[in-house]
C-alpha cells in the first residue's frame, strides 16, 4: 500500500479544508501511514502554526473516529504526541490542541498503557518552564474524567497520588507565577472531583490517593483563608470550591477534619463582609474599601466589576460549569456561604455550632444585604416582588444563598435560631446601635453551657471564641457619604428578614413570650411609608407587611385601614412601577382580609383608576398578580367594582382584545369580569354603551365580532380552513358573553342579546371546535334561564333540542368529547324552563348513549346528574323507561349503572355529590327486581376487569359506605387544620384544644338481630342470575368478564389510584354546575351528605335488618371495616 509524503498529507488538508462538506470523504485515503504522517505535521515546529493547528483541529475528530482501525500505528501516534508536549513547550495554543488529542485517547485505549507516559511527564514537571505545559494535558484530563464518574479506576489509583504530591510540590516553589498556583489548585479541584464517587464505596482507593497529601493540603488551603481578604481573591476562591467538594462529596473521609477546619473558615466567613459590602454591595474598587469604614465624607471610585473575569479566564476554560456571579469577589461571597451551608448540615458539628448561631447569623444578614445592581434591577423588572417563596429561592444570588442557608438553620435549630432572627431583624430595621447590640449579645451568649463542648475535637471553641465571632460579624460604615444609603439598606434587610421566615416568626411568638413586638414592628413600617426613603425599602416594607396580614387581623385589626391609606399614597406615577406593583398586591391583601372579617372602613374611590394604569404598564408575567389582587379589591367593595367599571371598561376591553388567547392571563381576567358583573350598579358601565362615555365598550365589540365571525363561517365550505385565531376569539368571546348574559338584570342589556340568538343557535350547529363549542352551549344555557319567553315567542325550541342533541353526538374524534362538558347542564335547563319539566324521550335515550360512548369523568358527570335528578323524583317511572329499550343489545339500565358506579367516586362538588348518592340511595330502597338482578362491574376499588360483575344492590351499598368514609375524615381534618390556624394566630387562645371526636355520633347496628335463618327469602329476589356468582363473588380467580369490555381498555381513568377515594380533598369544585343546582332549586343542593348517610343507614337497620345484613354479608371485608369506623357493629 501507499505511502503519505508530508507534501501528499499537506495536500490532501489543503483539500478537505477548502471543502468541508466533503472533509470526511477526502481524509478517508488509501494512505496507510496517513494518520502518523499528520500527526508529525501537528507537533513538528517546522510547519506554521496556522496550518498545524488547521490540521489539529480536522486530525483530533478523525483520529478518534479510526482509533480502533489503526492498531499498527497507535503506539507511534502516542509517543509522537507526548514528544509533541516537549517540542512545543512555549507554543500553548499547540500545547493545547496536542492536549485534548492525548486526553481523548486516554479515555479510548485500555488503562495499563498511559500510567507510566503520564508518571514521565509528572518528572517533567520538575523544570518550571515545563510546568505550564504538563498542567494542560492534566487539567484536560481530570477535567474529562471529573465526569465518567470512576470509569477509570485503575489509571486514577495509579496517578493520583503521585499529581497531588508533585502539584503540592510545584505549588510550594517561591518563583512560582499567581497564574500557574491557580492552575494547580484547579488541576486539584478536578482531580478531588473525579475521586469523589469512591467516597463511602472504595474506601481503599481514597485512601491510596490522599493518605500521603491530605494533610499538608488542607493546613494549605486553611492558611490561604487566613490572608488578607483582598489578596490572591482568584487563589481564595479556587480554595473555597476544593472545601465544598472535600466537605461535600468526601463525607467519609473528611470527617476527621471537620472539627479542626471549621473556626479558620468561619474567622474567613466574617472576614469577608467588608469585601462584600464595599466591593459587591456600593461597587467601590478593592483598593478603595478601606476608606468605606473610617470617618471621612467623600466618594470613593468605582470599579468594573467584569475586570477580575475578564483577566482571569481559566475557570471557565476547563469547567463545564458556569459560576452566574457578576466576578470573582461575588463568587468568593457565594461560596463561602455554601461552604458554611456544608458544615452546618454536619452532625458531627452540631453541637459546636449551635453555640454559635447567633454570630452566624449576623454574619449571614450582612450577605442579605442590596446591591446596587439588584436595586437597580428591580425598578426596571418587578419580578423580584411577585415571586413566591420557592420562585426566589431559584434566583441565583449571594443574598438568596443567605437565605436559604438561614432556612436551614431555621430547620436544625428551632427556636434557639428564630428568637436570633428576632433580634437581628429588630436590630436592623431599628438601626440600633453596633455597641448596644454586642453586649446584648453578650448577655445571650453569657447563660449558654459551654460545658456541653468537652470533649469536642475542637478546643478552642468556647465563649469568648463565639463573642470574637460575634464582634467580627459586626458591620459599621462610618463614611458619612454613604452612611444614610446603607441605615435604608439595613432596614430593607431586616423586613426581608422577618418577612421571609414570617411563619416561623408567627408560631414561636405563639409558644413562647418574647420581647419582640410584631404589632410594634407594623406601626414603624407606617412611619417608614411616610418618610421619603429608597423605593427598594419601600417596597420591602409593604411587602412584609403582607407576610403578616393574618396575624394582622386576628390580633391588630385596627391597623389595617392605615396600612391601606398609606399604601394607596404609592400608586402615583411618580414612584416605580415595582412600588406601585408590589402596592397593588399590598392593597390587594389587606382587602381579602378588610372584607373577610368585616373591618369598618372608608376609603376613597379614585385610586382604582391608579390600578388601572398599574395594569397597563406592566408586564404579562406582572398582569397575572395584579388581576389577582384587583379581583380582592373588587370583591371588597361593591363600589370599588362600580368605579373600576366606570373609569376602565376601555382599558379591560384592550386587555381582552390582546390577551384574549394567553390561558394563564385571560382566566384571572375572565374572573374580574365575573366579579364586576355581579355588583348591579358596575355591570351597566362594563357592558353597555353609557350616554356619558364617547368610546365603546364589550356590548358593541361583542356583537361586531360575533357577526363578522358568523358571515365569515357562513362563506366557508370546509370549516377546518377556519383559522385558528379567529375560533380562540370567539370562543374567548363566548366565554365573557356567558358571563354577561348570567349576570344580566336589565332589560335594555337583555335586548342586545336577543339578535344573537339565533346565530348563536346555528353557530353550535355547524361549529366543530370544542372550546367554542363549550362557551357558546354556556351562553345559550344562561340565555334559557333569563330569556325563556323570548326563545318561546322566537320559536326556537325545537332549534335548541337540536342543539342538545348535537352536544350528545358521539365524535368519531375522541379528542372533541369536551365539547360536551357541560352537555347535561343544558339538558336540564331545557328541560326544566322550555319542556316544563316533562323530558323528551329522544333526548333522554341520547343522553344514555352519550354516557355510553364516553370517557372523560366530567363529562359523565352532568350526564349521569340528569337522571339521577328523575330518579329522586320518580324512582320506579325512571327504572321502566330504562329498562324499556337497549344500547348495542345492552339493558340501558345496565349501561347507565356501570359507568355511573365506576365513575361515582370521581365526581366533584357539593350539590353534584349529593344529588348522586341521594339517587343512589333511592335506588337501593326501591328494591326493583330488575335493578337487584343487573350485574354490573364489581365493586372492588382498584376496579380491575377481572371477577368484574357484581349484582348493583351490592356495588351501589359499597359505593354509599366509601362515601360516609370519604366525606367524614376530610371534614374532621378541615376543622383541624381551621383549629390549629386560629391557636397559631390567636395568642391569646392558646390553651383551647380541638378534640377529635371521631365515634360520638356513630350509629348503632346490631347485627346479632338479624337472623341468619331469613336470608334464604331475600337470596330468592337474586335468583335469576345468583347460580353465576354464588359465594365466588369476592374470587378474583375465577371470573373473566370484561364489563364494558373495549370500551374501557386503555383507559387510565379507570385505574385504582384515580378511582379509589382516599384521593386527594379539596380539588375544585365545578362551579357551574353547582350553579345551576342552584337556579333548578334542587332539593338534595344543601342537605348534609354525612347526616343524609347515618339516617339512611339508621333506617336501613331499623326497617329493612334482614336485606341490609344480606348485602352486607356479600361486600368485601374492606368495606365492612370502613363501615365500623363510623357505624358501631355487633358481631
Amino acid at each position: 500500500m501507499a505511502e503519505a509524503t508530508p507534501e501528499i498529507t499537506l495536500q490532501i488538508y489543503a483539500q478537505a479544508l477548502e471543502n468541508l462538506e466533503k472533509a470526511y470523504d477526502i481524509l478517508h485515503t488509501p494512505y496507510s501511514n496517513f494518520m502518523v504522517e499528520s500527526t508529525k505535521i501537528l507537533v513538528s515546529p517546522d510547519y506554521p502554526v496556522e496550518i498545524r493547528i488547521n490540521i489539529g483541529v480536522v486530525l483530533r475528530n478523525i483520529l478518534i473516529e479510526q482509533w480502533e482501525l489503526i492498531q499498527p500505528s497507535r503506539k507511534v501516534i502516542r509517543e509522537l504526541l507526548l514528544n509533541g508536549l516537549v517540542m512545543n513547550v512555549s507554543n500553548m495554543p499547540i500545547i493545547e490542541l496536542i492536549s485534548s488529542i492525548i486526553v481523548s485517547i486516554i479515555v479510548l485505549d485500555p488503562s495499563h498503557i498511559w500510567p507510566s507516559p503520564l508518571m514521565e511527564l509528572l518528572n517533567w514537571m520538575d523544570d518550571i518552564n515545563a510546568v505550564e505545559s504538563s498542567l494542560e494535558l492534566f487539567l484536560q484530563l481530570f477535567g474529562r474524567l471529573s465526569e465518567t464518574n470512576g470509569e477509570h479506576q485503575n489509571l486514577l489509583k495509579e496517578i493520583v497520588p503521585s499529581v497531588l504530591e508533585k502539584g503540592f510540590g510545584i505549588f510550594a516553589q517561591p518563583e512560582l507565577n499567581e497564574m500557574l498556583r491557580e492552575k494547580i489548585l484547579l488541576m486539584v479541584y478536578l482531580v478531588l472531583r473525579s475521586i469523589s464517587f469512591a467516597d463511602g464505596t472504595d474506601n481503599s482507593l481514597v485512601n491510596k490517593c490522599m493518605d500521603n497529601t491530605f494533610q499538608i493540603w488542607m493546613s494549605l488551603f486553611l492558611s490561604a483563608l487566613q490572608t488578607s481578604p483582598k489578596s490572591h481573591i482568584f487563589i481564595k476562591k479556587l480554595v473555597l470550591k476544593i472545601l465544598i467538594v472535600i466537605f461535600r462529596d468526601f463525607g467519609v473521609y473528611s470527617r476527621k477534619s471537620l472539627a479542626i477546619s471549621l473556626i479558620p473558615i468561619w474567622k474567613f466567613f466574617n472576614s469577608i463582609t467588608q469585601l462584600y459590602i464595599g466591593h459587591i454591595v456600593y461597587q467601590i474598587d478593592v483598593d478603595h474599601i478601606d476608606a468605606l469604614f473610617v470617618e471621612e465624607a467623600k466618594e470613593l471610585p468605582i470599579s468594573n466589576q467584569r475586570i477580575i473575569n475578564l483577566r482571569n479566564d481559566i475557570e471557565y476554560k476547563y469547567l463545564n460549569e458556569d459560576d452566574d456571579y457578576e466576578n470573582h469577589i461575588e463568587g468568593l461571597c457565594a461560596y463561602s456561604i455554601e461552604l458554611i451551608t456544608i458544615l452546618v448540615t454536619k452532625p458531627a458539628l452540631y453541637n459546636l455550632i449551635k453555640f454559635g448561631t447567633f454570630p452566624l447569623l449576623n454574619t449571614l444578614s450582612t450577605f442579605l444585604t442590596a446591591t446596587k445592581e439588584q436595586e437597580k434591577q428591580w425598578v426596571k423588572d418587578p419580578s423580584y416582588f411577585i415571586l413566591n417563596d420557592e420562585e426566589e429561592l431559584l434566583q441565583k444570588s449571594v443574598r438568596t444563598l443567605a437565605l436559604k442557608l438561614i432556612n436551614d438553620m431555621i430547620e436544625k435549630y428551632g427556636d434557639q435560631f428564630i428568637q436570633q432572627i428576632l433580634i437581628v431583624g429588630e436590630k436592623l430595621i431599628l438601626n440600633r446601635d453596633e455597641k448596644e447590640f454586642i453586649d446584648l449579645a453578650q448577655s445571650i451568649i453569657s447563660k449558654l453551657n459551654f460545658q456541653e463542648l468537652k470533649g469536642q475535637q475542637s478546643k478552642d471553641f468556647d465563649q469568648d471564641s463565639v463573642m470574637q465571632f460575634m464582634k467580627g460579624s459586626i458591620i459599621t460604615i462610618n463614611n458619612n457619604h454613604y452612611l444614610k444609603s446603607f441605615i435604608q439598606k439595613r432596614k430593607e434587610t431586616g423586613y426581608l428578614l422577618l418577612g421571609s421566615f414570617s411563619e416561623d416568626i408567627i408560631v414561636f411568638q405563639q409558644k413562647h413570650q418574647s420581647t419582640f413586638d410584631i404589632k410594634k414592628c407594623m406601626q414603624n413600617i407606617l412611619y417608614e411609608l411616610e418618610k421619603q426613603n429608597s423605593h427598594s425599602l419601600q417596597a420591602r416594607a409593604i411587602w412584609s407587611t403582607t407576610r403578616y396580614s393574618d396575624l394582622i387581623s386576628h390580633q391588630f385589626k385596627e391597623l389595617f385601614v392605615p396600612l391601606f391609606e398609606s399604601v394607596i399614597v404609592y400608586l402615583d406615577s411618580k414612584f416605580p412601577i415595582t412600588l406601585r406593583i408590589i402596592s397593588v398586591k399590598a392593597l390587594g391583601n389587606y382587602a381579602s382580609k378588610i372584607h373577610k372579617y368585616s373591618i369598618p372602613f372608608e376609603y376613597k374611590q379614585e385610586f382604582m383608576e391608579s390600578v388601572l394604569t398599574v395594569l397597563q404598564e406592566a408586564t404579562q408575567d406582572q398582569m397575572i398578580s395584579i388581576l389577582e389582587s384587583t379581583i380582592h379589591l373588587v370583591k371588597f367593595s361593591p363600589n370599588l367594582a362600580t368605579t373600576l367599571a366606570k373609569s376602565g371598561s376601555k382599558v379591560l376591553l384592550q386587555f381582552f382584545s390582546v390577551f384574549h388567547s394567553e390561558q394563564s392571563v385571560i382566566k384571572p381576567f375572565n374572573e374580574l369580569i365575573v366579579r364586576i358583573c355581579q355588583c348591579k350598579e358596575a355591570y351597566p358601565y362594563i357592558f353597555e354603551v353609557i350616554p356619558i362615555q364617547l368610546f365603546k365598550v364589550f356590548c358593541p365589540f361583542i356583537l361586531d365580532c360575533f357577526q363578522v365571525f358568523y358571515e365569515d363561517v357562513h362563506k366557508i365550505q370546509d370549516k377546518s380552513k377556519i383559522k385558528q385565531s379567529d375560533i380562540t376569539l370567539m370562543s374567548a368571546i363566548m366565554n365573557i358573553t356567558s358571563t354577561f348574559i348570567k349576570f344580566c338584570s336589565d332589560s335594555k342589556a337583555q335586548d342586545a342579546f336577543i339578535n344573537l340568538l339565533p346565530s348563536m343557535v346555528n353557530l353550535i350547529l355547524i361549529n366543530e371546535d370544542p372550546q367554542l363549542q363549550v362557551h357558546t352551549s354556556q351562553c345559550l344555557k344562561n340565555f334559557i334561564i333569563i330569556e325563556t319567553g323570548q326563545i318561546l315567542k322566537m320559536n326556537l325550541v325545537q332549534d335548541v333540542m337540536k342543539v342538545n342533541l348535537k352536544l350528545l353526538e358521539v365524535s368519531q374524534n375522541s379528542a372533541n368529547e369536551s365539547a360536551s362538558l357541560f352537555a347535561g347542564n343544558l339538558v336540564m335547563i331545557t328541560i326544566n324552563n322550555l319542556l316544563d319539566g316533562n323530558p323528551d324521550l329522544n333526548l333522554l335515550k341520547a343522553v344514555v348513549f352519550k354516557i355510553y360512548r364516553s370517557r372523560m369523568p366530567s363529562t359523565v358527570q352532568s350526564l349521569v346528574l340528569v337522571y339521577a335528578r328523575m330518579i329522586i323524583e320518580k324512582p320506579k317511572e325512571s327504572i321502566a323507561f330504562l329498562t324499556s329499550w337497549s344500547i348495542d343489545n345492552r339493558m340501558a339500565l345496565k349501561v347507565l349503572i356501570d359507568k355511573w358506579l365506576l365513575q361515582q367516586p370521581l365526581f366533584r362538588g357539593k350539590g353534584t355529590k349529593n344529588a348522586t348518592f341521594s339517587a343512589l340511595m333511592k335506588l337501593f330502597l326501591v328494591k326493583d327486581k330488575t335493578l337487584e338482578n343487573l350485574l354490573v362491574i364489581g365493586y372492588n376499588p382498584s376496579h380491575q376487569n377481572i371477577n368484574s360483575d357484581v349484582y348493583a344492590p351490592f356495588k351501589i351499598l359499597s359505593l354509599l359506605i366509601r362515601c360516609l368514609d370519604n366525606e367524614i375524615v376530610p371534614c374532621k381534618q378541615e376543622n383541624v387544620d381551621q383549629q390549629q390556624e386560629d391557636d397559631r394566630l390567636e395568642v391569646d387562645n392558646d390553651d383551647d384544644d380541638f378534640n377529635d371526636k371521631r365515634y360520638q355520633d356513630q350509629v348503632d347496628v346490631d347485627l346479632e338481630k338479624i337472623k341468619d335463618d331469613e336470608d334464604q327469602d331475600i337470596a330468592d329476589r337474586f335468583a335469576v342470575f345468583f347460580r353465576h356468582l354464588s359465594i365466588q363473588l369476592l374470587d378474583p380467580k375465577e371470573k373473566k368478564d370484561k364489563g364494558l369490555a373495549d370500551l374501557e381498555t386503555g383507559s387510565t381513568l379507570y385505574m385504582s389510584e384515580f378511582l379509589d377515594f382516599n384521593q386527594e380533598v379539596g380539588e375544585e369544585c365545578d362551579e357551574t354546575t353547582e350553579e345551576d343546582l342552584t337556579y333548578l332549586k334542587d332539593p338534595c343542593l344543601n342537605i348534609n351528605l354525612v347526616d343524609t348517610l347515618k339516617e339512611f343507614f339508621t333506617n336501613l337497620q331499623k326497617n329493612d335488618q334482614e336485606y341490609f345484613k344480606f348485602c352486607l354479608r356479600h361486600l368485601l371485608k374492606e368495606d365492612i371495616l370502613l363501615l365500623q369506623k363510623h357505624i358501631k357493629l355487633n358481631s
